[in-house]
């Protein structure tokens, strides 16, 4: 009985530190998931292995366990690496061209695949258009035959 207050009682202090851990290293996750690593080509800092993203993460746990939030946490990496540190573009200055570039492409692809699809519902009327036509510049070159006797 003396051992089982005993574990329950260790339980109830380590709970507090336990659950303390598991949001610290959920905010380094969701932190990291924000920032890209120096280092390695298309990786962020929470998915690579370097030496370098071992050490951002370690700088971002410890900012956390300080009390800086989230963006804080994030301006200090952008003040010393720049806006290219970050996994989306900032919505300024040239990441602002990179956001609306985006859906100016996103618009006009979106215009032009309206336009193919309308040519392809007149098809039926222009191919009878065409058939008129080419009837009419048949019937023509009949009657020059005739005409000339060729």
């Amino acid at each position: 009985m003396l051992s089982r207050l005993v574990i329950i009682t260790l339980l109830l202090f380590l709970a507090p530190a336990v659950v303390r851990a598991d949001a610290t290293e959920d905010a380094v996750r969701r932190i990291g998931l924000q920032l890209q690593c120096p280092v390695c080509e298309g990786q962020t800092v929470a998915e690579s292995n370097s030496g370098l993203a071992q050490d951002m993460r370690g700088v971002i746990r410890s900012r956390i366990e300080a009390g800086d939030s989230d963006q804080q946490v994030l301006d200090g990496f952008v003040a010393s690496y720049g806006d290219g540190i970050l996994t989306e573009p900032p919505k300024r200055g040239i990441g602002l061209g990179v956001w609306l570039g985006s859906l100016l492409g996103i618009g006009l692809g979106t215009a032009l695949l309206v336009l193919i699809l309308m040519g392809w519902r007149r098809a039926p009327v222009r191919a009878a258009l065409e058939e008129s036509i080419d009837a009419e510049v048949a019937d023509e070159f009949g009657r020059f035959r005739n005409e000339f006797g060729r």
